[in-house]
């Protein structure tokens, strides 16, 4: 039983990371940079690893420090101007929260769960 559960976890955080490359990935089309999906797939992996490791070390400085390195990381790995990578950046985040609203939206209208808000709105 344990064993299944631990597969289970890996398969659903493999999943998050699979669906949370695709807006970093579009993102990166939209402004010219170079990139094929396992590339970006290997970039959010690799900086959610480096990000957490940067917010253990360290905490006072660990939001912007952690900014600095993954517009550096973006601009590195699709070969992106400085500018365009902090676009980059933005445009990811501007697909996270529209997707979350709708997401939330679709759950709402269908199960009556809201996400974000408890029950209801």
């Amino acid at each position: 039983m344990i064993q299944a559960f631990n597969l289970l976890s890996a398969i659903i955080t493999i999943g998050i990371f699979v669906i949370s490359a695709f807006p970093l990935h579009k993102a990166v089309k939209i402004f010219k940079g170079r990139a094929k999906f396992h590339k970006t797939l290997f970039v959010v992996i690799t900086s959610s690893i480096v990000i957490s490791l940067i917010n253990a070390v360290f905490t006072g400085w660990a939001g912007a420090s952690a900014f600095i390195f993954l517009i550096w990381i973006y601009r590195k790995a699709f070969r992106l101007k400085w500018y365009k990578a902090i676009m980059v950046w933005a445009l990811h985040l501007a697909f996270i929260i529209a997707s979350s609203i709708i997401i939330e939206l679709i759950l709402n209208t269908v199960s009556g769960i809201s996400v974000f808000f408890g029950n209801s709105f």
